[in-house]
């Protein structure tokens, strides 16, 4: 026969977190990055992804948080749209092309000072 003690017990509170609070406390998530891991590689974004801790993200050797590594995607993403508007089949114009890389350049350039060497990220 096992007993259970109810009398002792302290009574629990509940306390609600910001989010800012629950992202500290919490590592990985189940939910999605903004964007894809092939995509995050082909623009330059290195990308380890974690499981109990946050996603980690670097940029030409150098850690970036997961905010700048989303900055950066939107500038190759709004630089691939404008590169290739009206283009279709073989006249798109791939990430890992002069033109893209030079157009990238020059929007890193203005927001950032930084200029990608056009290697494709990994996996570290």
């Amino acid at each position: 026969m096992t007993a259970y003690a109810t009398t002792n017990q302290m009574p629990f509170s509940a306390a609600e977190l910001t989010l800012d609070e629950l992202n500290l406390v919490t590592g990985g998530t189940f939910t999605s990055n903004k964007y894809s891991k092939s995509f995050y590689h082909a623009c330059g974004i290195s990308t380890c992804y974690n499981f109990f801790d946050n996603d980690e993200f670097m940029f030409m050797g150098q850690k970036i948080s997961y905010q700048k590594a989303n900055e950066i995607a939107d500038i190759a993403n709004r630089v691939y749209n404008v590169l290739n508007e009206g283009n279709h089949g073989a006249n798109i114009i791939g990430y890992g092309e002069a033109a893209f890389i030079r157009a990238f350049n020059s929007q890193l350039r203005l927001k950032y000072g930084i200029q990608w060497n056009g290697a494709p990220g990994c996996d570290f």
